[in-house]
């Protein structure tokens, strides 16, 4: 194999590949990247058996057609380094030289039959979203999902779909985020009900969106891929039975006081309060007590060790005076994804659900639990 190319389009395909590289497998192919340069593209690929990417740089020239696989971590420092110029990356057997500037650079690779099958997902559910949509879909929704592996089942993102309507729902238990969106259909079928790792979910949340740019889903028997423009995303579905969000969300008739709340306004307040309170639980934020009363709310954190903080924030009240004590992370999560100016806060009682949503708007739901006092 031998190609030319500028520093920045190599960097670009590992950069996109690399967060599917294994990082606990001790087997070698799964920590590094597998370089396919044929038909005028350089393909890379990781995979660490749960989720694989694909990236197709097209911005380069190929002088000999070959593949390799090279350890992700060290090509991948090395490219961030490499001066900001053209480079020739060739191999000889197992052997990878970079040279650039008069320099070379040599890495031991491996053969790439040592590289596991990439997976191919076919299915009869397929669909696309506008991507920017999509992103703060996603956005809003895995914040509520866990990251403790060992309850798979709440470590991802319920895709409840059916014709062009689709529903997104994430809980850790403790909180609970839900989505209504839209979606266009292009497969032969257009209801499933299919639960994807959340981890997934992020990565694509990450990419650049480009205007009017599309991310095309095909959904399988056991796996899911996501492809936007050069970047194809597959991951295995998450086989376990998610629970029956339906009840824990609360009838109307049962909120005993709301508020219509700045949404900055009460980012900035609850930020500067969970200062004092965020090594008191082992989920990095410890408790803020919200007190409401005569068209106030009060923010109070207080650590015995350090000190308290107490801030007032004028909202709009209905219904009753109520205090709740918060998990404030938890509250900061949902704060720092919602676009909307106001926010709407509806109270059930001191230690039942409380739910967040925008004003005027019916498609996004958070809800957690507060906290014992």
């Amino acid at each position: 194999m031998k190609i030319r190319c500028e520093k920045e389009s190599l960097l670009r395909g590992l950069q996109g590949v690399y967060r599917a590289v294994s990082t606990k497998n001790t087997i070698f192919a799964l920590s590094g990247i597998l370089l396919i340069a044929e038909e005028g593209v350089l393909t890379f690929k990781a995979t660490d058996m749960e989720i694989a990417i694909e990236y197709r740089e097209h911005d380069i020239t190929i002088e000999e057609e070959g593949s390799i696989i090279v350890p992700a971590r060290y090509i991948l420092e090395i490219a961030k380094k490499l001066p900001s110029e053209e480079v020739t990356l060739f191999t000889e057997g197992y052997t990878v030289y970079i040279r650039y500037s008069g320099s070379e650079i040599t890495i031991n690779g491996l053969d790439q039959e040592e590289f596991p099958a990439f997976p191919q997902v076919n299915g009869d559910v397929a669909g696309r979203f506008d991507l920017e949509v999509f992103q703060k879909d996603i956005k809003e929704v895995s914040i509520a999902s866990a990251l403790d592996e060992s309850r798979p089942a709440f470590t991802g993102v319920l895709f409840e779909i059916e014709g062009k309507n689709l529903r997104m729902v994430a809980t850790d238990t403790h909180r609970l985020a839900l989505k209504n969106t839209f979606w266009e259909p292009t497969g032969e079928k257009d209801t499933a009900s299919v639960l994807i790792p959340a981890k997934i979910l992020r990565e694509i949340s990450k990419l650049a969106a480009e205007d009017d740019e599309t991310v095309e889903v095909v959904i399988g028997n056991h796996q899911v891929s996501f492809s936007v423009g050069n970047i194809l995303f597959i991951s295995r579905l998450i086989d376990g039975k998610f629970p029956n969000y339906h009840s824990v969300i609360p009838e109307e008739s049962r909120f005993v006081a709301s508020v219509e709340i700045d949404v900055r306004h009460f980012l900035a307040t609850l930020d500067r309060a969970s200062i004092m309170v965020k090594d008191q639980l082992r989920d990095r934020a410890g408790k803020a007590r919200l007190i409401l009363e005569n068209e106030t709310l009060a923010v109070h954190t207080q650590n015995v060790e350090v000190g308290k903080i107490h801030e007032s924030i004028p909202v709009f009240q209905e219904g009753q005076d109520i205090e709740v004590v918060v998990n404030s992370r938890y509250m900061l999560d949902v704060l720092n994804v919602l676009e909307e100016e106001t926010m709407v806060m509806k109270f059930t009682g001191p230690s039942t659900p409380m739910v967040m949503e925008g004003k005027d708007r019916k498609d996004y739901l958070y809800l957690t639990l507060p906290l014992k006092s």
